[in-house]
């Protein structure tokens, strides 16, 4: 990719566009269905609707088959480049990043058609008003960062009292510990910024 440019988003549906990711992530890993749902701990029924385009995954499934396929987040959402470069720079224009909703959360992956970054920018709206509405405190590999950009969030952890986020707030913490965001009377919307220990991004 010259370094001046930028790809644009395929056109297609994201749910559709994630399915075909899936599958090709899968397919260059060299693994069956059965061996990254073992991976993963997505069930093999999941992960082939998932491919097939029939189910758009939570964001827990989104982070458990990243891990699963041993790739970034941000992989799942765009078209892997050939090659990395030098001086590599990327514009995502506004409202021109691709919208993948869960119950929870509605995300964009900002600048999303570089790979092997050192970290993922997600634009995020916190749909979520409670925290029964996640099975379970989410936890994977690496640190994440968010700043509240309209609304305010109440940020839930394993091993800290729920931290209340207003507008210009901002927190960093460790992703292996379980963690999950709500919102207060309205949606909110922050930046959500991920990073690997143990892989770029």
């Amino acid at each position: 990719m010259n370094p001046s440019t930028h790809t644009d988003l395929p056109a297609e549906n994201s749910s559709l566009f994630l399915a075909r990711q899936v599958h090709a992530l899968r397919k260059k890993a060299g693994l069956t269905l059965q061996q990254l749902s073992r991976k993963s701990d997505v069930s093999v029924s999941t992960l082939s609707k998932i491919e097939k385009g029939q189910l758009s995954p939570t964001y827990e499934k989104i982070v458990s088959l990243a891990r699963g396929l041993d790739v970034p987040i941000a992989a799942l959402f765009h078209e892997e480049s050939a090659h990395t470069p030098n001086g590599r720079l990327a514009v995502t224009r506004a409202g021109s990043a691709r919208t993948h909703s869960t119950k929870q959360y509605d995300y964009q992956a900002l600048c999303a058609d570089l790979s092997n970054k050192r970290f993922v920018p997600l634009l995020t709206r916190i749909k979520a008003r409670s925290l029964r509405e996640f099975p379970a405190l989410l936890q994977h590999e690496g640190e994440e960062f968010i700043y509240v950009l309209a609304g305010q969030i109440t940020v839930h952890t394993d091993f800290y009292q729920p931290i209340v986020l207003n507008c210009g707030d901002a927190c960093y913490f460790d992703s292996t510990m379980g963690h999950a965001c709500v919102a207060g009377e309205e949606e909110a919307q922050v930046l959500w910024v991920s990073s690997h220990s143990t892989q770029n991004t």
